[in-house]
């Protein structure tokens, strides 16, 4: 199969998972106790109406019932965000974060997918921070994140309200490799299905790794 029949498949996959996921938004009556259990303000009288929905270092306004995103920052909000959002939505208990924080291993149900969260979400990491804990540190505060005092390097991100991720660094040096741990908080499954746990897990590098590019790009100017 050619590469872009795969894409042109993978896209419809997407759409039919994004039709799904906003129709049962949709559906929820009333509608605003879906923003309120994920604890994302909003302003929705009788199905119509916005909601501010805090994503890493950004907002996005989602418009009611069109379903309409945009971006605080003006930048194009992906497919792949919007469904994330819709399921956090859905899937949002209103339990209360516990404070309990586990390793996505620990988590019911992903050891499964440990292969993929750790290519994806881990690895990437490695040759950016694993010697520099640093520019681990800044890339983490540029996402908003409340420094920790784990490892030699530790912060906690909350790619949603509900939905907080502490990472955790031990610096390489030359007698030992680095190590890198993600610790999710024991409710997270209350607010993302498995799989997408390893889709915010994989954005969240992404986004740490573009704000690692930018903080050398800003020393050297």
């Amino acid at each position: 199969m050619k590469i872009d029949e795969l894409r042109l498949r993978k896209q419809k996959t997407y759409l039919q998972v994004y039709e799904i996921a906003s129709r049962r938004l949709l559906a929820a009556e009333p509608i605003e106790d879906r923003f309120a259990a994920a604890d994302v303000p909003c302003t929705i009288r009788e199905g119509r109406g916005a909601a501010e929905v805090p994503f890493f270092d950004e907002t996005i306004l989602v418009e009611v019932p069109d379903l309409r995103f945009s971006s605080s920052r003006g930048a194009n909000v992906t497919l792949a965000t919007k469904i994330l959002i819709l399921h956090y939505l859905n899937t949002a208990s209103g339990r209360p974060i516990s404070g309990e924080q586990s390793p996505y291993e620990d988590i019911p149900g992903c050891r499964a997918y440990l292969p993929v969260f750790e290519r994806r979400a881990i690895k990437p990491l490695f040759s950016a921070f694993g010697y520099n804990r640093d520019l681990f540190t800044q890339a983490g505060e540029a996402l908003g994140g409340k420094r920790e005092e784990f490892g030699d390097a530790s912060f906690t991100i909350h790619p949603f309200p509900r939905v907080p991720m502490t990472y955790i660094l031990w610096e390489g040096d030359s007698e030992f490799p680095p190590s890198l741990k993600v610790l999710f908080d024991r409710t997270v499954s209350d607010y993302l299905p498995l799989e997408d746990i390893t889709v915010v897990a994989k954005l969240a590098a992404t986004r740490l790794l573009r704000a690692a590019r930018l903080s050398i790009q800003t020393a050297d100017e």
